[in-house]
C-alpha cells in the first residue's frame, strides 16, 4: 500500500453565455496518483465555433503536457490543428495550463489567459510570471512550490467581465475576484466544491442571471490524500485470517468491514466484541429513527470505523455512486450503503482487501468459481475510477 501523498483536489463549473446552448470554454483535467494537469481554454467568440476551438485546445494541451511535451511543441501542434475561423481568418483559443508533480511542484503556462489566483495562509500570493515568445505567440509561465492548504483558481475572461457597467464599472476584474476568493477561504470554505459554488453564484448575480460571456472557474486545493481500506470476505485459507486482519488494521485512514462473516473473523482475531446495531420493531422507542427499508443493520467493533453487511451493501453503494458526483449529491440517509458510499467518495486512496473464500450457501458462487462480492468490487472500482480515485484491490 502507498503512504500518505499530497494531492490537488479540484472542482469546476461553467456558465454559458446567455442564449447559447454550448459553452465556449472547455476544461480538461487529468488526475493521476503522481501527477495533475488542469487546462482551461476559451475559444474565439461564443457558441459552437468557440466550443470546438476550446475543446480541441484543451484536449491537445492536456495530453501533450501530461506526456511531458515542451511548450514549443504544444504551440506548434495547436497552430497546425485548430480550424480557422471563417470570419476573422484566425485559429485562436486562449489557454491556461497548470501541471503539478507529486502534489508539490507546479508549472503554470498562460496564453492570453488571466493569472492563477493563489491564496496561501489566507493571503493572496502574486506569482512572478515570466514572458517569452514561442513562435509568434507570447506566453507567460512560472514554476513554483506548493504548500498544504494552498487554494488555486483559474478563471476565463467571462469572470472578469461580470458586472460590467453595473456594480463594477469596468467589470469584476482579476484583483476583485482574487479578493473574493481570499474572503471565501477566510470565511471558512474548506473544499473546492463549495468555493466553486460561491464564485459561480456571485458571477451569475453580477451578470443579473444573464451572462454576457462564457464564464468558467476551476478551483483547486492542495491537501493530504484521504485513505480508506475496505475488508470484505474471509480468506479461502483460514490460516491467512491473522494476516488479513493485521493487514487491515495497520492500514492508514478509515477502516471499513463489509460482511458478517468478515466482521466475526476480525472480532475473533482481535478478541473484541462485535455488537450488532439492531433493535426489534416491538422494542423500538416511539419517535426513534426508522430503519431504512431494505437496508441491512450495521455493527460496532472497536478500532473499526464502519461495519456493514456484505453483498447487499456493496451493491447498493455502487448504485448510489453511479448517480452521485460529490458527497453533496448523496442521500441524507444514514443507512449502511449511504455511509459506505460517503466514505468512498470522501477518500482519494481506496484499498480493497478481498477474501477469496467461496460461500457454500451461495449457489452462484460455486457456479462462477469466485465470490459474488468480486462482481460488486469490480463495479465499485470502475465507478470510483471515474471519480478520479486511486483504487487498489488485494485478494487474500
Amino acid at each position: 500500500m502507498r503512504g500518505v501523498r499530497q494531492i490537488v483536489e479540484f472542482s469546476w463549473a461553467s456558465l454559458n453565455k446567455y442564449g447559447e446552448e454550448l459553452c465556449g470554454d472547455s476544461v480538461m483535467i487529468r488526475s493521476k496518483p503522481d501527477s495533475f494537469v488542469a487546462v482551461l481554454s476559451d475559444g474565439l467568440g461564443s457558441g459552437v465555433k468557440a466550443h470546438i476551438l476550446s475543446t480541441l485546445t484543451s484536449e491537445i494541451a492536456s495530453r501533450m503536457f501530461e506526456s511531458g511535451s515542451s511548450i514549443e511543441d504544444v504551440m506548434q501542434t495547436l497552430a497546425e490543428t485548430l480550424p480557422e475561423c471563417s470570419v476573422r481568418k484566425l485559429a485562436y483559443a486562449t489557454f491556461a495550463v497548470l501541471t503539478v508533480s507529486e502534489g508539490k511542484e507546479a508549472h503554470l503556462v498562460l496564453f492570453d489567459s488571466a493569472p492563477l489566483i493563489l491564496v496561501r495562509n489566507g493571503a493572496i500570493v502574486n506569482l512572478p510570471l515570466e514572458e517569452r515568445m514561442v513562435g509568434d505567440r507570447m506566453i507567460r509561465e512560472v514554476r513554483f512550490p506548493l504548500q498544504q492548504n494552498d487554494f488555486m483558481v483559474l478563471i476565463s475572461d467571462g469572470y472578469e467581465h461580470a458586472g460590467l457597467g453595473g456594480i463594477y464599472r469596468l467589470g469584476w476584474r482579476w484583483p476583485n475576484i482574487a479578493s473574493s476568493v481570499q474572503r471565501f477561504v477566510q470565511a471558512g470554505i474548506v473544499d473546492t466544491f463549495k468555493l466553486t459554488q460561491a464564485l459561480s453564484n456571485t458571477c451569475l448575480k453580477l451578470y443579473e442571471d444573464k451572462p454576457g460571456d462564457d464564464a468558467t472557474a476551476i478551483c483547486m486545493k492542495v491537501r493530504p490524500a484521504i485513505s480508506a481500506t475496505v475488508l470484505t470476505g474471509p480468506p479461502a485459507n483460514k490460516d491467512l485470517d491473522d494476516f488479513a486482519v493485521k493487514r487491515f488494521m495497520s492500514a492508514p485512514g478509515e477502516k471499513i468491514i463489509c460482511g458478517g462473516s468478515t466482521a466475526q473473523m476480525v472480532a475473533r482475531v482481535l478478541k473484541e466484541d462485535l455488537v450488532v446495531d439492531w433493535i426489534p420493531p416491538a422494542k423500538r422507542k416511539k419517535g426513534s429513527p426508522r430503519q431504512k427499508k431494505g437496508s441491512p443493520p450495521m455493527a460496532f467493533l472497536k478500532g473499526v470505523d464502519l461495519v456493514t453487511e456484505g453483498i447487499l451493501t456493496l451493491g447498493q453503494a455502487a448504485e448510489i455512486l453511479r448517480v452521485s458526483k460529490t458527497v453533496y449529491d448523496l442521500p441524507k440517509d444514514d443507512d449502511a450503503s449511504t455511509r459506505l458510499a460517503r466514505s468512498l467518495l470522501r477518500a482519494d486512496d481506496i484499498h480493497f482487501i478481498v477474501g477469496s473464500a467461496i460461500n457454500p450457501n451461495q449457489v452462484a458462487d460455486i457456479i462462477r468459481g469466485e465470490p459474488m462480492r468480486m462482481v460488486y468490487i469490480r463495479e465499485l472500482v470502475q465507478v470510483l475510477s471515474r471519480h478520479d480515485k486511486y483504487v487498489e484491490v488485494e485478494k487474500v
